[in-house]
């Protein structure tokens, strides 16, 4: 996200942030649903399941989809590359989580 940032213009920048928001809105309802109440996450799974953190993704939706209404097709096309590779690293990020992997040195 630092290099896309830095390399890329603004409307590619705010596509390939979008997935960070979004999923962890996802994330964070499909928890709530099955989590047990009193666990250690509670405030996590309160924050990103939350209406409020909901709105921000709504904002952010918004944001981007008007940054892709404002560029031409070439741009579109690289905010959707860069959207789809950040959705990626996130799915391996969850995937991990879930698969209680560690570091290898």
């Amino acid at each position: 996200l630092i290099a896309t940032s830095y390399q890329q213009p603004y409307e590619v920048s705010v596509a390939a942030l979008l997935p960070c928001f979004w999923i962890y809105r996802d994330v964070g309802h499909h928890i709530y649903q099955r989590a047990e109440k009193e666990n250690p996450y509670e405030r996590w799974i309160a924050t990103y399941s939350g209406d409020e953190f909901g709105e921000a993704v709504s904002q952010a939706i918004d944001i981007t989809d008007q940054a892709a209404a404002e560029v031409d097709d070439k741009t579109r096309e690289v905010m959707t590359e860069h959207f789809i590779k950040s959705s990626r690293l996130e799915w391996m990020f969850w995937h991990s989580a879930y698969r209680q992997e560690q570091w290898r040195p």
